[in-house]
Parts: C-alpha cells; structure tokens; sequence
C-alpha cells in the first residue's frame, strides 16, 4: 500500500463527511497551488493547518447544535 492510499484510507475510516461549507473553496486551492510553486512545504503546511481549524470548526458546530 503506498503512502497516498494509507492516506485515503485514513480519512474514509474516520466516517465523516464535513458539510460543504468546510471544503476548501476554489481560489483557496489556487492560491495553494500558486503559493506551492515557489515554497511547497509551506503550501502543504498550510493546507494541513488550514484543514484542522475547519475540522475544529466543525466539531464545535456540531457540539453546540
């Protein structure tokens, strides 16, 4: 199994799917991809952070309902 199907794997066994509004929307994925030509590992450091506070997020909209 490689490390992106681990990955995949990873996230379905969660067994969530977060609401639409918690996607990442279109020009935020642009200006990733823009921001990962010049330093990568920052854009995928940021994405990942940017991930997390949505779940965050997410979870205490759960909570609070």
């Amino acid at each position: 199994m490689t490390v992106q199907e681990k990955m995949h794997r990873y996230i379905e066994r969660t067994g969530r799917k977060f609401p639409a509004a918690y996607h990442m929307s279109t020009p935020e994925m642009m200006d990733l991809y823009a921001m990962a030509e010049k330093a990568p590992m920052d854009a995928l450091c940021l994405a990942f952070e940017y991930g997390r506070a949505k779940g965050v997020r997410a979870a205490q909209n759960r909570a609070a309902k």
